[in-house]
């Protein structure tokens, strides 16, 4: 246990505990009174062996032989025995076995030269327990001159929970995300964590008991220890070099940018600093990047702190303002708030940093800025809140929308130059709707009427004289009556195509299917006699007007009973599919198609991609059927191939599916 030619406890071990401290001060003191009342030797012992019991930590008096004649309670509890199993027993028995070679000597040393010391200066100590198990311990020497000899009185401490907190302690800053690095008053560094090593690229071995210094750029370490000596004098937690940017100098030469936080730690061995030191590489380039991205925003960018306070600014800002940036940084934000404007801004401006959240600036009012001219100028401004370690700042983006504000008067008065030219063009068409219905009625009655007397005529002239007449006056008549058979079914359609543009569209949730069924009934005088396999499939239920997608079927069908006449097995298919959310409807035959570069032509007034004497018709039912589709808000569309047959798609409302031809 004693430990004699070893002078001073280690400075880690004092620093974390003073008890070793406080029982050699009382054993001074018990000492001194030992020998002033020798005396009265009976009561100097009992006041001597009052304070030795009454120490907190373990009191052991060993003879210069190594033989221990006194224990307090103190050692009995730390070590386990009683104190008659430890009287007369060499000290050696408390001191494990790796370590009693040496004591002797150490020992011998100590009586050598007699003096108050903490024992073990540089190395842990332990003491060995009854039951075999050791505790780290702190060990301070005294010696006693006695009438009997010279002793030692030995104050033993454990401790194991100061080793504990220690561990917790290396534990917590080798473990710390950051740098972590102790120096003494000296600027020496007495200890760094591994993320210091991988930092600056020294092993810890390396920077200990170097001068911080030596991790300080060249061009700064002149200052550095003014700085040093400056914490030292007020230490207290803070932040290094505030307001300035800060490097540290890696072992291959290379810089760092670092923030740098002091913290002061007070020890047995005096006043220390613990830095914690953080790269900010990716911070710095993170502000380079948003302060790049700033800058080449083609709006203004204008960030303002907690305060109001302009704090940056880009060249847009300096351009639509007219002023330059050093003279606005630091000025109010309202300096760019018309005077009109500025005693609310400050409401609003607290309102926004009570609930900050991305959003347009003034919804629902015109905005003004004012320059440093004094004019004015309307502007559009969105807010972003940016969180930093410095607080809360807002980032404005501030567009001038001179031009746009501009752009919509001049749309504004388009727009009522066009209401008034739809005003006069929907009276001109309800002029002309008016002169189509005269029209229509003229048809119906004056031109009507002449196309059945001619008709009617030529029936009775080839009823009366008909088996006098030749053959070509006998094809004369027939033509004439031809004639006016078709221009009467002409006139039909054109009234039928009137009529549909005219009707409102009473729609209601019909079935489709029974629709067909209906127009193929019409239909059935021209399918009687013809070979025709008919694949209808299952139609949904639409939103559409009954009567006018009877028209639709009706046309439809019939062409296609038409044109496959020259079949001689017909095949005609009506079915239907989804397309881009809307319900496409399909009529496909096998008949003789069309060339799709005449498709435009379809659905034209008397357009016809097919001579008379080959198929009949006046080209006015497809214009019909496009007619009711757009009423219904539809598209309709064709596709074919000439003599391989084709498809008529439609839809009711919605957008023009992508197979349109």
């Amino acid at each position: 246990m004693i430990d004699p030619t070893l002078p001073v406890q280690h400075a880690s071990v004092v620093a974390w505990g003073g008890g070793t401290a406080v029982v050699l001060l009382l054993v001074l003191i018990a000492s001194r009174v030992f020998r002033r009342e020798f005396a009265g030797r009976r009561h100097a012992e009992a006041r001597f062996g009052a304070v030795v019991e009454s120490a907190p930590s373990g009191m052991i008096m060993v003879d210069r032989s190594g033989k221990i004649v006194l224990v307090n309670r103190e050692t009995e509890r730390l070590f386990g025995y009683s104190r008659d199993e430890l009287r007369g027993q060499p000290i050696e028995l408390l001191v494990p076995n790796r370590m009693r070679g040496g004591h002797p000597q150490h020992r011998a040393g100590f009586f050598a030269d007699p003096r108050s010391r903490s024992m073990g200066a540089g190395r842990d100590l332990f003491g060995l327990r009854k039951d075999g198990t050791e505790i780290p311990v702190e060990i301070g020497l005294n010696p006693l001159e006695t009438d009997e000899g010279l002793f030692v009185l030995a104050s033993v401490v454990d401790i194991t929970e100061r080793k504990r907190a220690e561990a917790r302690f290396r534990a917590v800053v080798e473990s710390a995300p950051s740098g972590m690095i102790m120096v003494d008053q000296h600027g020496k560094i007495v200890l760094v964590n591994r993320e210091t090593e991988r930092l600056f690229g020294y092993s810890r071995e390396e920077l200990k008991g170097l001068p911080i210094e030596r991790l300080v750029p060249v061009r700064f370490q002149p200052q550095h220890p003014g700085f040093r000596s400056g914490f030292f004098t007020d230490p207290k937690t803070r932040s290094m070099g505030a307001g300035r940017d800060l490097f540290g100098l890696r072992k291959d030469g290379s810089e760092i940018p670092v923030e740098i936080g002091l913290n002061p730690l007070e020890t047995d061995e005096g006043l220390f600093v613990l830095a914690s030191v953080v790269d900010i590489t990716e911070r710095k380039r993170a502000e380079a990047r948003f302060r790049a991205v700033v800058e080449s925003a083609p709006s203004g960018m204008v960030m303002v702190d907690q305060h109001g306070k302009i704090v940056l600014v880009n060249r847009e800002t300096e351009r639509l303002f007219g002023y330059a940036r050093e003279e606005l940084q630091g000025l109010p934000i309202e300096r760019l708030v018309p005077g009109r404007f500025r005693p609310r801004h400050p409401e609003f401006r607290s309102g926004f940093l009570a609930d900050p959240k991305a959003r347009s600036m003034g919804a629902g009012r015109d905005l003004f800025a004012v320059r440093k001219d004094g004019r004015e100028i309307p502007v559009e401004i969105g807010l972003n809140p940016i969180e930093t370690d410095e607080g809360l700042f807002v980032l404005a983006s501030v567009v001038d929308i001179t031009e746009r504000k501009r752009v919509e008067q001049e749309l504004r008065r388009l727009s009522e130059n066009l209401e008034q030219r739809v005003r006069e063009r929907t009276a001109q068409l309800e002029l002309a709707n008016r002169e189509l219905e005269a029209f229509t009625y003229s048809v119906s009655h004056d031109l009507r009427a002449p196309l059945r007397q001619v008709d009617g005529f030529s029936k009775l002239v080839q009823e009366a004289v008909g088996s006098t007449l030749d053959e070509t006056t006998r094809h004369y008549l027939d033509r004439v009556r031809e004639g006016t058979q078709h221009m009467g079914k002409l006139v039909d359609d054109l009234l039928h195509l009137a009529q549909v543009g005219r009707q409102a569209v009473n729609t209601r949730e019909t079935e489709l299917d029974g629709v067909v069924r209906e127009a193929l009934a019409d239909l059935r005088p021209e399918i009687e006699t013809r070979n025709i396999q008919w694949n209808i499939g299952s139609l949904p239920a639409l939103e559409c007007d009954p009567g006018l997608m009877k028209i639709v079927f009706t046309n439809l069908l019939s062409n296609a009973i038409k044109y496959t006449r020259t079949r001689e097995q017909a095949v005609i298919e009506v079915s239907c599919s989804s397309s881009d959310g809307s319900t496409v409807i399909h009529v496909r035959d096998n008949g003789v198609g069309f060339r799709m570069k005449y498709a435009d032509k379809l659905f034209g007034v008397f357009q016809r991609l097919h001579r008379a004497d080959q198929f009949e018709g006046t080209g006015v039912g497809l214009a019909t059927v496009q007619r009711i589709v757009h009423k219904h808000g539809g598209e309709i569309w064709a596709e074919a191939e000439l003599e391989q047959g084709a498809t008529f798609y439609f839809t009711l409302g919605g957008s023009l599916p992508e197979a349109r031809g």
